[in-house]
């Protein structure tokens, strides 16, 4: 696995401007842009818009059109008592009307609306208040009586209702007004009893009231899509800035060379487990130094340096595997290793694979000058509970192991305090206890008591 990817893991790719969340959000924001300047009057997103308008408004809406259903159904039986005072002659036609036809329709589009598509659910709530409005429009045409002319009052409140309290989309209230409008001046137009002074006024009470609804329906869905746009920009602007934010802060705690944690990152993580080790959850610190790395930049030149620190880097990644585990370069040729949950005798027998490992992986070092042809390194190990009373004390114990190690020979590994009975490297034997983990087993997190 490469270090890189392994020192991005707390942020996804998907943090990753160049990933596909991110140019996504790109297109939307433009595409949002876009249809925030067009022309107001229109009433239609691109369909990208549109479908995810319906998919995050739709339950909502469905709520609404359901509540507002019921309460205008209520009011339409209540209104029935009007058709006593405007045509006592059809009174009872009027009322099995709203209550035999009406009713049963309104409970069956209440029912379908949660369970149809958005374009079939507009249809059905435009279609229900033409059935509304057709009775009055049926009450005006065969009644009779001095107050016939005041039926056209239930026309235009119904379509009022329909555009304003029920917000039918801008397209259905159209059509609905339209037809309402038309169907009550043919019948007032073809009214035998009915002035025809009366019936032009009646006619133009009805034209007004159906104009300034219209108008307040465009506004309505103008103003419900507008806002939803709104909402959307700036859902997709912070979700940007989080996404921004997360990628600053991984550049500014990740190595640019190894892919690494960075020092920063280190020291944040090290003060983190140190206050948690107050509390019993012991943590081993391991120093790891390139020996005579100077020479090897001398030798091959400095772009091999970078290469030979970075396959370094895949090695302590894939030695250290603990997902709680921090592997971070420390500066120049030397790496830190922060190891939750290890105690010293643990550290030092991981630290010992660490060290064998990468003798085992022969990196060419022609230019030692000590003997050895290949690279190796130097391990200082320090560990808690142990003689350190701070976080920089523990820091100090392990590049004073490390410094052991590389003034007894370089390519060993040095401890702290009493652990340190014998530096443990090449000619020299681990203590019994630590040579009694089986080769190439990652030793166990041990507590300490």
């Amino acid at each position: 696995m490469s270090p890189r990817v392994i020192a991005s893991s707390a942020a996804g790719s998907s943090d990753d401007p160049g990933s596909l969340s991110f140019r996504t959000s790109d297109r939307l924001l433009a595409l949002i842009e876009r249809t925030l300047q067009a022309t107001r009057w229109r009433l239609v997103f691109p369909d990208e818009l549109e479908s995810r308008f319906e998919a995050e408004t739709g339950r909502r809406r469905v709520r609404h059109l359901r509540r507002t259903t019921l309460i205008g159904l209520a009011v339409f039986h209540l209104y029935a008592w009007a058709a006593f005072v405007t045509t006592p002659d059809v009174a009872t036609l009027n009322l099995a009307l709203r209550f035999a036809v009406m009713t049963p329709l309104a409970i069956g589009i209440f029912v379908a609306l949660s369970r149809v598509s958005a374009r079939t659910r507009e249809a059905l709530c435009g279609l229900g208040v033409l059935a509304a409005a057709a009775i009055p429009v049926v009450t005006l045409w065969l009644g009779h009586g001095p107050n016939v002319a005041h039926a056209t009052t239930a026309i235009w409140l119904t379509v009022i209702f329909a555009n304003i309290s029920l917000a039918l989309r801008f397209n259905w209230a159209c059509i609905v007004s339209g037809m309402t409008a038309l169907a009550g001046g043919l019948a007032l137009a073809a009214h035998p009893e009915i002035a025809p002074d009366l019936a032009g006024l009646a006619r133009l009470d009805m034209l007004i009231g159906t104009a300034f609804s219209l108008g307040a329906a465009h506004k309505i869905e103008s103003a419900n899509r507008r806002n939803y746009l709104y909402t959307l920009r700036e859902s997709l602007r912070a979700q940007q800035l989080v996404v921004a934010n997360a990628r600053l802060t991984r550049l500014s705690t990740t190595d640019p060379l190894t892919g690494l944690a960075n020092r920063r990152a280190f020291s944040q993580r090290l003060d983190a487990l140190w206050q948690a080790s107050r509390t019993g959850d012991p943590f081993a610190l391991m120093l790891v130094d390139v020996d005579h790395f100077k020479r090897f930049n001398d030798h091959y030149g400095h772009g091999a340096g970078d290469a030979c620190l970075c396959e370094i880097s895949r090695l302590l990644t894939a030695r250290v595997c603990g997902s709680a585990d921090l592997v971070s370069r420390y500066g120049g040729e030397e790496f830190a290793l922060l190891l939750p949950g290890l105690d010293s005798a643990a550290a030092i027998v991981l630290a010992e694979r660490v060290r064998q490992s990468l003798n085992a992986l022969a990196l060419p070092h022609a230019g030692r000058g000590d003997g050895l042809d290949h690279v190796t390194v130097s391990v200082g190990v320090a560990a808690t509970p142990g003689g350190a009373v701070t976080a920089a004390a523990l820091v100090e114990a392990a590049d004073a192991a490390l410094y052991r190690a590389k003034s007894a020979g370089r390519n060993r590994t040095g401890c702290e305090g009493a652990a340190r009975r014998a530096e443990i490297g090449p000619g020299r034997e681990a203590e019994p206890a630590l040579a009694a983990w089986p080769a190439g087993e990652t030793p166990a997190r041990r507590r300490s008591a």
